[in-house]
């Protein structure tokens, strides 16, 4: 690594990890591989997944190398599963909770992001682990920002 000390190895067993679980639920329910993973297929959601991985890689590539790398391909996979979500129809879930909007989990997605953010940038300049915090709080701001705009179309 390019003097960084993060660890190549957590996101490439979180993304195994992925990948097994998807493996083993098709197993058990033929199908549910293509319906998880269907965010593939919107266009939206990959430009939002691309978008938070490409700010994760820009932010953390030189410092972190590979790690970064993955750590953003798992950001932005992530990013790109939550904006390619369906909402499910009301006859299929019936249910008396109203179902959360994708500007509204924006909206607290930015407003974590924006304080975590600014925490990172601090303890960037003081002594402390400032890079991991700006890197998490700029990945959610990101999102959050990406969520909220998109819902505005």
């Amino acid at each position: 690594m390019a003097g960084g000390d993060a660890s190549l190895l957590a996101p490439v067993i979180v993304i195994a990890a992925l990948v097994i679980r998807t493996a083993v639920t098709e197993l058990r329910h033929p199908g549910s591989a293509r319906r998880q993973w269907a965010f593939a297929t919107r266009p939206r959601a990959m430009a939002a997944g691309a978008t938070v991985a490409a700010a994760t890689v820009l932010v953390s590539g030189t410092r972190y190398g590979w790690a970064a790398a993955a750590w953003a391909l798992l950001i932005g996979a992530l990013t790109a599963f939550l904006m390619g979500r369906d909402t499910p129809a009301a006859s299929t879930h019936p249910s008396k909770e109203q179902p959360v909007s994708e500007r509204r989990i924006g909206k607290v997605l930015a407003a974590i992001g924006a304080p975590l953010t600014l925490a990172g940038v601090a303890m960037y300049f003081l002594p402390g682990p400032g890079v991991p915090v700006l890197i998490i709080g700029l990945s959610l701001l990101v999102t959050g920002l990406v969520m909220t705009a998109a819902e505005r179309r």
